[in-house]
Formats: structure tokens, sequence, C-alpha cells
């Protein structure tokens, strides 16, 4: 590497120091990532490449290793970028572990933001509860956490809503109450017309085995909409 990049990296560097990623353009957030990868190269137009390609910088840090190595990079660079969004849901699961109850719907939306991290097509979760709010459905096995909650997966437009699971979750936790929980990729966390009938329809259903629907929240990165505080429960 020659003194003019070698200056360069030394200035990006303390850039980030100073600033943080704030004041970073995406590119230039993912060409100070991947200075880490590729130590003897400018990695700004391997940057603005990757992002022409994909579409965004989420889009790249979503991307699977394979992905990232059809689009020119080498392991080592592609397992670097797809770990990113792997380290940071795992963060999430620690700091979620040791919360085992929840008393309101600050609690609810904060637990299942996290829960939802990083998900690239729509998935449906339940939280099973018991009288005190103590989520029934994690636990530890060989000190890993074991997730109960997601009942089913879509696409990227939709998830399909099984009445009949949630209903059979609920009696196999003994829940006394249930928060229902979905995400929108797409960045949209107001209620569709689908959300609010299955949010009726799955309301009814527990109602018949003596279960309460506490909430059914709608996810988005780190936004929330709770449809109780929003008046459709």
């Amino acid at each position: 590497m020659d003194s003019q990049h070698r200056n360069h990296r030394s200035r990006v560097k303390e850039r980030y120091i100073n600033y943080g990623l704030e004041v970073f353009q995406d590119y230039e957030a993912l060409e100070l990532l991947l200075f880490y990868a590729v130590p003897q190269k400018d990695t700004k137009p391997l940057a603005k490449n990757l992002i022409d390609r994909f579409g965004s910088l989420p889009a790249v840090l979503g991307a699977s290793v394979e992905e990232l190595m059809e689009a020119g990079l080498t392991q080592n660079m592609a397992i670097l970028l797809n770990m990113i969004p792997a380290m940071n849901r795992k963060i999430d699961v620690l700091r979620n572990r040791d919360r085992k109850y929840i008393r309101s719907t600050a609690d609810a939306g904060q637990y299942l933001c996290g829960e939802f991290r990083n998900e690239q097509e729509e998935s449906i979760r339940l939280l099973c509860l018991d009288s005190a709010g103590k989520i029934l459905n994690i636990g530890s096995q060989e000190k890993l956490r074991v997730d109960r909650s997601l009942l089913g997966k879509g696409d990227v437009n939709s998830v399909h809503f099984s009445v009949r699971k949630i209903v059979e979750a609920a009696v196999s936790c003994k829940a006394v109450s249930v928060i229902l929980a979905h995400n929108h990729p797409s960045g949209m966390i107001s209620p569709s017309r689908e959300d609010i009938d299955a949010t009726s329809a799955s309301k009814a259903a527990l109602e018949t085995i003596g279960v309460r629907l506490l909430d059914h929240f709608i996810i988005s990165g780190d936004h929330y909409c709770s449809m109780r505080e929003e008046g459709y429960l």
C-alpha cells in the first residue's frame, strides 16, 4: 500500500474516533469496515460497487456469504460483512436472555425489537406470560437460549397467521395471557386490514380457552406499533 492510501486510512479512522459513524456516508462506513479485511488495497471503489449492486448498506450487510462472494468478495471479506448483523442479533439475544418479565408496553416493544432484528422476511412470534408477566416460552438448555416464541415465517410481504398454532402454544405453556407480534421488513408499522382481522380472530380464539391477548405488535427495526395503544384491542 502506498503512502497516499495509508494516510487516507489514517484520516478515515481518526474521523471515526472523533465523530463516530453518524458523519459517514454509507459507502464510507462500508469502506472503513473493509479496511480490516483488505489490508493492501483501496476499498472505496469496492464499497461503492457493493452498495450499487445490492441497493443499500443494510442490504449489503444482510446478504449471505455466498451472495457476497458472487459479488467478487473473498471468503474472509464476505464472512466479516455477514457477521455484522449476526453479531448484533447475538448481542440482542444475550441482552434479552435476562429479561424474564414483561410489565409494560415499552418492555414488550424493546424485547420484540431485539427478537426481530435483522429478519429479512416476515415472521410471527407469540410471547406466553403467566399472571406475573413472566415469559414462559423462553428458557435455557446447556446455557443456550431456547426460543419457542417463533410460530412461523413468510416471504418479504406476508406471513401466515395460524390461529390454531397460537392457541396450541398458549395451551402448551399454560399461559394466562399472550402477546402476538410480527415484523414488517418493508419499514411500515401501521397495521393492515389483514393484521386487524388476524388480531380479532386470535383474540376470539384465545378467549375460548380463557387466555387474554394483551397486545399485537408490529415491528420494523427499532420501531414498533402497539395495536392496543392504537385502539385495535
